[in-house]
């Protein structure tokens, strides 16, 4: 989770919030108007206050939202066959690293390390899982969750080189960095900022673009030539230093990045007026995040034309794009060849797979984009295409 506050252990929900709301509206009479940006990187990560800095009861029937993995182990056993298969491609080398960000409780993690020792012992054997994490909080919950792993366990504060073989892993991630907010607005683009009304609550203002907002927008417009009045979309300035600190951790690897999102021929649509952006409390979906800072989540759909070019130019390989059902899909084939096979069919995973790929569900919502560090003979045509020419799988 990106944030480069001091750490500091978390505070309780309703006096993080007051507490977090007075600091943001003291530093806007300090300092003017806040770009959302920073807004949101405080409502999410303030080291005492922040979303995600106080705990992580955030997941699941008695947290805000479900993930895939919250829906239970099939996620994380369908992955660890693709992880074999990976091992496999990589001539089953000796050291072999799974480096995940953002993990959370550690639970994604743990049930890919149950599958791969009890499924895929020779490459167990020689498996060292790395969770990138700050925050000591947050890493002792992962080192209760994978205490059945915890010699296979390494935990790091920032992205730290490796060495060569493995996987980069990444599930709902890409999502919480957080984004600006810009409107197109007098047949101009502004950008949406945080300011006080006159009774010194929240509100939005707009202002002339910056120089670098000023280049995300001509990417936008190469979608979307003359936006509608008032429109609003975001922009994630961060996901090119992201991808430029993870090329630096294996030499050769498999990058997984899971999550939700658009291509940007779908992402900058006339139609799609008032952007990606939502706020999650209690299972409730709304638009407002100016209330309850650190309370509620924020989240922005992820734009993948973005990622893949930032893939691509800091010097990966793209190889495969598609829906989370058709992911899942193809990969779960020898899971559940497996299954029928031994007669041990488990219709408690059966149904979670069906909840993970199904279209009015996770199926279509998620998708996942993989690309290596090295080539990568007869990969898919992706790499010989511009993302938004592939129709997602």
């Amino acid at each position: 989770m990106p944030t480069e506050l001091p750490h500091i252990y978390p505070q309780k929900a309703q006096e993080a919030t007051l507490r977090l709301r007075s600091a943001i509206k003291e530093s806007i009479q300090e300092n003017g108007p806040m770009s959302f940006n920073t807004y949101m990187q405080l409502s999410l990560y303030h080291p005492e206050h922040g979303y995600y800095t106080r705990g992580l009861d955030n997941v699941g029937k008695s947290g805000d939202f479900f993930t895939s993995v919250s829906v239970g182990s099939c996620f994380g056993i369908i992955l660890a066959h693709r992880i074999h298969k990976e091992w496999l491609e990589q001539a089953q080398p000796k050291l072999f690293h799974i480096v995940e960000q953002g993990a959370n409780t550690g639970q994604l993690a743990n049930d890919i390390l149950d599958t791969l020792k009890s499924t895929f012992p020779s490459l167990y054997a020689v498996l060292q899982y790395h969770i990138i994490e700050h925050l000591p909080s947050v890493i002792e919950i992962q080192k209760i969750t994978l205490a059945d792993h915890i010699r296979n366990l390494h935990h790091h504060s920032e992205p730290t080189p490796l060495g060569e073989n493995g996987i980069l892993l990444s599930n709902e991630l890409i999502d919480a960095f957080p984004v600006h907010l810009l409107q197109y607005e007098n047949d101009q683009w502004n950008e949406r900022m945080v300011s006080l009304d006159s009774d010194s609550e929240l509100k939005f203002t707009l202002k002339p673009l910056s120089e670098s907002l000023q280049k995300a927008t001509k990417s936008i417009q190469l979608t979307l030539p003359k936006p509608p009045e008032g429109y609003q979309t975001e922009y994630r300035p961060g996901i090119e230093t992201y991808i430029a600190n993870t090329k630096k951790i294996l030499t050769q690897a498999l990058v997984i990045t899971i999550d939700y999102g658009h291509t940007s021929s779908s992402y900058y649509t006339a139609s799609r007026k008032t952007g990606t952006l939502r706020c999650y409390h209690q299972h409730q979906a709304d638009e407002n995040p100016l209330a309850l800072p650190g309370i509620k989540d924020i989240t922005a759909h992820v734009d993948f034309t973005q990622l893949g070019n930032a893939l691509r130019n800091a010097g990966f390989q793209l190889t495969h794009f598609s829906s989370q059902s058709h992911y899942l899909t193809t990969h779960a084939s020898s899971w559940l060849t497996n299954m029928e096979k031994n007669s041990t069919i488990d219709f408690k995973l059966i149904r979670q797979f069906q909840t993970l790929t199904h279209p009015t569900t996770m199926g279509h919502q998620f998708h996942i984009i993989e690309a290596h560090t090295h080539k990568i003979e007869n990969a898919d045509a992706m790499e010989k295409l511009e993302i938004d020419n592939l129709k997602i799988k």
